[in-house]
């Protein structure tokens, strides 16, 4: 896994931790350590790239270095053969000249003496020459042989920073393992106390229904729960001040808890009045859903699928005041309200 993944998966873990998790704490602690690997890990990454960039450039440094020695050796050897091309040539002219120049004549001498300093000035710039490029060569050569010294370091250096980085890594995974791992659990946990919420919830529905009977009333069949985990009871026909008694049932939730469109249609938004921010749900079923109390909506007036969010639990409308929840009630065909307590106790 590179870097970039760690930091990546990382980001997404952290989107999947519940807000007030069962040890926190711990998770916390968790987090600190996947960062703080990270963080070791991206240094040592940072250091094994500088060793590989160092060894790059001695190596083109070598490689500039050996094609000019090479160059300067084929101009050694040029001046060389040049130098020892002088002196066969400067031996032969100094046994010939005799014959040329009549050495008892003043001009002849001058004249002979002048050939000779000429030969001796162009023998001495082929040597010097062959001197100077001798000793640029030598210099070339130490130098070459300093570049490869600093090129075993740097091999020696990228291999101590290549051992660390993958040290780094595996530590940095090992934390990221770690911290999945406790998401897992914690995820795990959740869903157990959720089931746990929700058969606690069937049980006190099956007690609040104990003592009434609901053979022969109407169940919607084929919906879902309208607010999943909600806390409620039959409060059907109990008094109420603005409409005198109570159509619907109560679904009890924190603020902001999801609604769900109970089947397919239409979701009509509305607001004001009693209801607050609410919505009527015309189910492809044929019935008709009201949601009253809205905190917000879930978008517009829309075809809905079913279990889609339509709005949030919240108190508006003569709800004002009082405990977030959800005033739900069930209209077959459209017609007048029935009880929907054994809908909703049915599918939540």
């Amino acid at each position: 896994m590179t870097i970039a993944a760690v930091v990546t998966a990382m980001a997404v873990l952290g989107a999947l931790v519940p807000a007030t998790p069962v040890g926190a704490e711990e998770i916390d602690d968790l987090r600190t350590a996947v960062a703080s690997a990270q963080q070791v890990a991206t240094a040592a990454t940072e250091r094994y790239m500088d060793a590989v960039n160092r060894l790059e450039a001695i190596e083109v440094e070598i490689a500039a270095a050996e094609s000019a020695i090479a160059l300067n050796k084929e101009t050694v050897a040029r001046l060389s053969d040049l130098a020892r091309d002088r002196a066969v040539t400067a031996y032969v002219q100094r046994g010939a000249d005799r014959g040329v120049f009549d050495l008892q004549r003043p001009l002849d001498r001058i004249r002979r003496t002048k050939m000779l300093e000429q030969a001796n000035a162009e023998d001495n710039a082929a040597v010097a020459r062959l001197d100077a490029a001798t000793a640029e060569l030598a210099d070339q050569e130490r130098a070459l042989r300093t570049l490869r010294a600093d090129a075993r370091a740097s091999r020696d250096r990228l291999a101590v920073e290549q051992a660390q980085l993958d040290e780094q890594v595996k530590a940095a995974q090992a934390a990221l393992a770690a911290f999945e791992e406790r998401i897992r659990r914690e995820e795990a946990a959740r869903q157990e106390r959720e089931r746990a919420l929700l058969a606690a919830q069937q049980a006190a529905n099956k007690k609040s229904a104990a003592g009434k009977d609901y053979s022969g009333a109407y169940v919607s069949t084929g919906i879902v729960c309208p607010l999943p985990g909600a806390s409620f009871i039959d409060s059907w026909g109990f008094p109420r001040a603005t409409t005198g008694w109570h159509q619907g049932v109560d679904l009890m939730a924190p603020r902001g808890t999801p609604n769900r469109a109970v089947v397919s249609g239409r979701a009509q938004m509305m607001s004001g009045g009693t209801s607050g921010l609410g919505a009527f749900l015309y189910g492809d079923d044929g019935n008709l859903y009201y949601y009253f109390h809205f905190d917000s909506y879930e978008g517009g007036s829309r075809q809905v699928a079913q279990g889609e969010v339509i709005g949030y639990t919240g108190n508006t409308g003569d709800a004002s005041g009082g405990a977030t929840h959800t005033h739900f009630e069930v209209h077959p065909g459209g017609g007048p309200a029935v009880n929907p307590f054994p809908t909703v106790a049915a599918v939540c």
